[in-house]
């Protein structure tokens, strides 16, 4: 009886760390993608600004991505991106009630970057 107990045991365990190396194992996360984190500045750089518009293009002026900037002044732009140079726009307040605007561009290879924006003064 007790070799019956050991080698379902045994099999059980085997038929486990089959499953988990053919699916992953449980300690490994999904495929991470590089981060591409932007943050934007009030006029004069010293405090980060939210609320402020983002939009992100591609190197032949296509739309890539759209957003705002969160408390911290911070606007997730991560995904699969292809290599390029992507230029970065920023207004604060959100267009059409805009006063603010500011630019940069970052060229991106699947590395991560961390591109930052200082709003011009108020027009």
């Amino acid at each position: 009886m007790k070799k019956k107990i050991v080698l379902l045991s045994a099999v059980l365990l085997i038929a486990i760390a089959s499953a988990f190396a053919i699916n992953g194992n449980l300690f490994s996360s999904q495929e991470e993608v590089p981060e591409f984190l932007l943050t934007v500045y009030q006029y004069g750089g010293g405090s980060t600004q939210s609320g402020a518009e983002v939009v992100m293009y591609n190197s032949s002026g296509g739309i890539i991505m759209t957003g705002t900037t969160g408390s911290y002044g911070t606007c997730n732009l991560s995904g699969n991106h292809a290599t390029d140079t992507y230029t970065i726009k920023a207004w604060y307040p959100p267009r059409p009630y805009d006063g603010q605007f500011g630019q940069t561009t970052q060229y991106y290879s699947g590395s991560s970057v961390s591109p930052t924006i200082t709003l011009g003064p108020n027009y």
